[in-house]
């Protein structure tokens, strides 16, 4: 039922289901007590009706023996005498008739219409009951016609107290229908709401090791219930077990990397060394041994970046403290610009910019973006690194942008993924690609409070843009010109 009704346009699909049960019982008590209401109202006041008819006809016969025992009429009246008698005349008078015994009538009504039947008639607010008046001396002879006159606005009234009676019953016990409604649907979704509350309360903390309290009641409620600890207690347990396994995974990523860092360390001081015994020695020798440095060092750095991202997904913070993030920019193009002479690097920017970080993880930000725009642009591409201030002086902008050939779609929904490269870009430049840089940038970014986007640069390249929180009491403007922010676009 309650289905047609919600597929109904004017029903309020919005209401609680309190509200819809306790409109559908008083509607269906209104309606019922509206039935049987008109048909204890029709079949009362035609009791009513009937009752004061027998009443009038009763007294119009009481009156007719009154004035047969009086033997105040003769034979010789004329047959078509007529006697009216009111039970209250405008006039005053309860009679109309003479006291000599002769005529006491009137031949035409002058207050119940017209004579035509001897039936009980209706005449504006009287009923009217005719009874034939017999002779005294000669019984059976109708020497009269009485006519008796009840005035029925009493009736009417009756009447009208009746069905107001009637209507203030049906509105009452509507009322407390609803209202016995709205307490036993409280009452009957009481458990429900609990349940709804539990819910919420597990979704906004993300925690599901709660239980449910169960209503005394066996039904379907506390069914429900059950059946919900039952799920909430294995997404719990399957929360313990993934934590546990990613606790697991983070804690061996962080104990190789730390552990992996001593004997990488040997294994490059001695490459160096032989570095320089090769320099006097035959090519041959040289050439392996740079080769092997530079395994050597991007093992080095892989291990540096997992050693970072294992950090961050712990929750454990680095040492912090003032970091100049124009300084910063300005190493790190002294860094890059010596390895990319077929690359242009412009700085640009405000010439400090505080914010409170840890530099070696900055550094590590800044180096990435570049390297990455180096990386993936060919030769010939300008790359602009600024380091300006934004939204009224509170936040740090950190904007590497090229003009070479953009980021493609498909790619930048997941840009900052971990272990995501593009592999053309990555042969263009002649070397491979981890598919770490972006992820370390966007979780240095936020262990700092701040977050990257990446997007399309004005001069159609690419562009990543990074927003830091100033140190806190750093007064400072961005300078006109400066900053790349009005130009960047989101792809």
């Amino acid at each position: 039922m309650f289905d047609r009704v919600r597929e109904s346009p004017y029903w309020p699909s919005r209401w609680p289901i309190r509200w819809k049960l306790t409109t559908v019982s008083a509607g269906l008590t209104f309606a019922i007590l509206v039935f049987f209401g008109v048909a204890l109202g029709q079949y009362t006041a035609e009791q009513l009706r009937q009752n004061f008819a027998e009443e009038t006809s009763r007294e119009a016969e009481q009156l007719a023996d009154l004035v047969e025992s009086e033997g105040i009429l003769t034979p010789g009246a004329p047959s078509t005498a007529l006697i009216e008698i009111l039970d209250q005349r405008p006039d005053g008078a309860d009679l109309t008739l003479t006291a000599n015994g002769e005529r006491f009538a009137h031949p035409e009504s002058a207050y119940l219409g017209p004579l035509n039947s001897s039936e009980i008639t209706t005449f504006g607010s009287f009923q009217v009951a005719s009874v034939e008046v017999e002779s005294i001396i000669s019984p059976g002879q109708p020497v009269a016609i009485l006519r008796y006159g009840r005035d029925t606005r009493p009736l009417d009234t009756r009447i009208s107290d009746l069905w107001l009676s009637i209507l203030a019953g049906i509105l009452g016990a509507t009322l407390l229908a609803g209202l016995a409604g709205i307490v036993l649907s409280r009452r009957a979704m009481r458990p429900v709401a609990n349940l709804t509350s539990a819910a919420r309360g597990v979704a906004r903390t993300r925690d599901p090791s709660v239980a449910l309290e169960e209503p005394a009641a066996d039904d379907e409620v506390a069914e429900l219930t059950m059946t919900l600890n039952e799920m909430l207690a294995e997404l719990a347990l399957s929360r313990r077990e993934r934590m546990d396994s990613l606790d697991r995974q983070r804690e061996f990523i962080a104990d190789a990397s730390h552990e992996l860092r001593t004997p990488l360390t040997s294994v490059m001081a001695n490459l160096e060394l032989l570095e320089d015994e090769a320099a006097r020695g035959i090519a041959a020798d040289r050439e392996a041994v740079e080769s092997a440095l530079r395994s050597g060092r991007r093992m080095k750095r892989l291990v540096a970046d997992l050693q970072i991202l294992a950090r961050t997904d712990s929750g454990r913070s680095p040492t912090m403290g003032p970091c100049d993030l124009a300084e910063i920019a300005d190493s790190v193009v002294a860094e890059v610009e010596p390895l990319a002479p077929e690359h242009t690097i412009e700085q640009l920017g405000e010439n400090s910019v505080l914010i409170e970080g840890s530099r070696d993880d900055l550094h590590r930000l800044m180096l990435n973006l570049v390297e990455n725009a180096v990386k993936h642009t060919p030769s010939g591409t300008t790359v602009k690194v600024s380091v300006s201030t934004a939204g009224s002086g509170s936040e740090a902008v950190i904007e590497v942008s090229d003009d070479g050939p953009g980021i493609p779609d498909q790619l930048l929904p997941r840009i900052f993924d971990r272990f995501v490269s593009n592999g053309a870009s990555a042969d263009r430049s002649g070397s491979s690609s981890t598919g770490l840089g972006l992820a370390i940038v966007q979780a240095v970014a936020r262990e700092h409070g701040g977050q990257a986007v990446a997007g399309a640069s004005p001069d159609g390249g690419a562009a990543f843009s990074v927003r830091l929180p100033l140190r806190p009491g750093t007064d400072a403007a961005p300078e006109e010109g400066t900053s790349m922010a009005p130009g960047f676009r989101d792809l």
